[in-house]
């Protein structure tokens, strides 16, 4: 079983990953998951984690990972060890985000403007790719402090979007 050190926010988390048997089998905080990860498009997939399908989509940008898990963003930083997982970047601990485009697409929505209040999940943005809408969420309460898009614009991956204070 291999171990993996993973950092969202400010929580860290032990994970093992069995891929033994043709089958992922990971564990997290002594609860064991049966896996399933198939990509649908360069850095999209389909996750099946004990039978509940998810949509997710993986960012990575100098060294920490974005991770859009049904459209909601969360910063991880992953390790082998506990230290490789804690000494890199904290960009939630400024509680500053910059809130990217996961893939390329069209921007069909804004849902907020400069100066709003919004609550951690909270819808932000709605773009459109491969002909399927996906909205991209606040990854924290807070306030929002630019928009940097408008709608009827064509997104590239990784495009910033919003900045959440």
């Amino acid at each position: 079983m291999k171990r993996y050190w993973v950092r969202v926010g400010r929580e860290e988390h032990e994970v093992g990953v069995d891929e033994s048997g043709g089958a992922l089998l990971v564990g997290v905080g002594g609860r064991s998951h049966q896996v399933e990860l198939t990509e649908t498009v360069p850095s999209g997939y389909t996750l099946v984690v004990d039978n509940v399908c998810h949509d997710l989509v993986v960012q990575d940008r100098a060294g920490l990972r974005t991770l859009y898990l049904d459209g909601y963003p969360y910063a991880a930083e992953v390790g082998r060890t506990p230290r490789a997982a804690a000494g890199g970047r904290r960009a939630k601990e400024a509680r500053t985000e910059e809130v990217r485009s996961p893939m390329p697409g069209l921007l069909v929505a804004v849902q907020v403007g400069e100066g709003t209040p919004v609550a951690m999940g909270q819808s932000l943005v709605i773009m459109e790719a491969m002909k399927m809408q996906m909205e991209i969420r606040a990854p924290h309460a807070g306030t929002v402090r630019r928009v940097h898009v408008s709608p009827g614009q064509e997104l590239a991956a990784g495009q910033l979007l919003v900045t959440v204070e």
